[in-house]
């Protein structure tokens, strides 16, 4: 019986001989190449070996589907994102009761989603313009470096609220430095494991909690409202009637940061730069980007009085599908994962059924699922294109483009990230001349969250020069 039960199990990638010959390059390629090679040789459902553990990873738009349709009792991602606890906190998402942490995802949807999303508009051009005003008229820079300190404070305007922003950004921006850098892929396996950088972790999140709980009480003592993520959440009630605590607020406030932050940071650099180099390259049978993406600002910022706004950002189609070709290459979250909490049937591409067992790790890989050739044209491309009418690549199959995830865990952030990226590359390509220093640079694969390693040199020249200071 147990034997003809496992005659259905997924079949098991042999990836040993690879690693021993050095086919797989990890530090180049992460576990991407693994995971293709285990598509090429077994299919669209097939099982590693990890450690004691068993991975089933589900690739292409039919098994991406099933993953994303599974309900919490089948797959449930409380298991596999425990190490998010230390950062985020006791009782909070992924540590709290399923009743709880689904309505605690509620209010993060209000917050990022359903309010204020004009109000974070005006203060996101707020912040970049203040920024940008602090360059010199011409000059190189690092792409990531740039992007990643102006989005934190375009993030701490937007989710924090004016108070940390204007009063302790720079000591916050220090501590959540040390509590990024104390998520890790140690982490992962080990979240509270014995390391100096776990325990500055520890304490930079002590003593933000201390901060954000200063400035959550004063509000509700005041009762003065605020047009920001963290006054949804100061205003939030549970189902029984009860407050969010300070600690539950805090905790929401950096998931949201920390699912936002980053990957905002991460698919803004990759965009400028592969802009860039496809029309650096000039070989793309479409023609160059950045005089397609310039045209369109003209026309809708002339409609608009020149405002950035929702409707004016709506109107640019070109830049918003060269977001989504940023994320289809390039998104930042590599593996998603759930596990198992009872066997589930798969039927494949062929007719065959699989028995998924209760107890793996199930996952799914954007990278690797966005550049399979039977789904996206020239998938090793930036073609923005792909997206438009006729060819519309993303919609002929059901879950073929996965950088915001799907079903009832779609990712949260996903109409402020495109609002934050979108202002900002607006205001980017229409004020400055930008110029690549070298190539295109490869993944970082030694963080969780994986972007371009750095440095990301560019040269940059204003197009109306700031007049010399006397």
């Amino acid at each position: 019986m147990r034997r003809s039960a496992q005659s259905n199990y997924p079949k098991r990638f042999n990836y040993l001989p690879g690693v021993l010959t050095g086919a797989f390059d990890f530090q180049r390629q992460g576990p991407l190449a693994l995971i293709r090679a285990g598509y090429d040789a077994c299919g669209e459902v097939f099982r590693l070996r990890v450690a004691h553990q068993n991975i089933t990873f589900c690739v292409g738009p039919r098994a991406q589907a099933f993953f994303f349709g599974a309900t919490d009792q089948q797959l449930s991602q409380k298991e596999v994102y425990t190490f998010t606890i230390p950062v985020f906190g006791k009782n909070i998402v992924y540590d709290a009761p399923t009743k709880v942490m689904m309505q605690q995802l509620k209010f993060v949807n209000r917050g990022l989603n359903q309010i204020n999303m004009a109000a974070h508009c005006a203060k996101i051009v707020r912040e970049a313009e203040e920024y940008f005003a602090k360059l010199p008229n011409e000059g190189e820079m690092d792409l990531m470096t740039f992007l990643s300190e102006l989005i934190i404070l375009t993030a701490s305007r937007c989710l924090l609220g004016a108070e940390i922003r204007e009063t302790v950004h720079a000591e916050f921006a220090e501590l959540y430095q040390d509590l990024s850098d104390g998520m890790n892929h140690l982490t992962f396996f080990w979240p509270n494991a014995p390391t100096q950088r776990h325990a500055k972790r520890d304490a930079a999140r002590a003593k933000i909690a201390a901060i954000f709980g200063k400035v959550i009480r004063a509000r509700r003592e005041s009762g003065i409202q605020h047009d920001d993520y963290l006054q949804v959440l100061v205003d939030a009630r549970y189902t029984d009637g009860s407050e969010a605590k300070v600690d539950e607020i805090v905790g929401l406030l950096l998931a949201a940061l920390f699912a936002g932050q980053h990957t905002s940071n991460i698919t803004s650099t990759w965009l400028g730069l592969s802009v860039l180099h496809r029309d650096n390259a000039n070989t793309n049978p479409n023609g160059k980007l950045l005089p397609k993406i310039l045209a369109e600002q003209e026309e809708v910022m002339s409609k608009y009085n020149n405002e950035i706004t929702l409707e004016s950002l709506a109107e640019m189609d070109v830049l918003h599908q060269c977001v989504k070709e940023t994320l289809r290459m390039y998104p930042p979250l590599i593996i998603l994962m759930r596990k198992c909490m009872e066997p589930m049937q798969y039927t494949d591409s062929k007719g065959k059924d699989i028995v998924i067992p209760k107890g793996d790790i199930v996952a799914v890989s954007p990278p690797v699922g966005h550049r399979l050739e039977t789904v996206f044209e020239n998938p090793l491309e930036f073609e923005p294109e792909r997206f438009l009418a006729p060819r519309e690549e993303d919609q002929k199959e059901k879950s073929s483009f996965l950088a915001f995830g799907g079903g009832r865990h779609g990712c949260l952030g996903e109409r402020f990230g495109f609002l934050q990226v979108k202002t900002i590359w607006s205001l980017l390509f229409r004020h400055f001349e930008w110029e690549l220093c070298a190539e295109l640079p490869q993944r970082d694969f030694s963080a969780i969250v994986v972007g371009p390693k750095m440095p990301c040199l560019i040269k940059y020249k204003r197009k109306v020069p700031l007049p010399a200071s006397k």
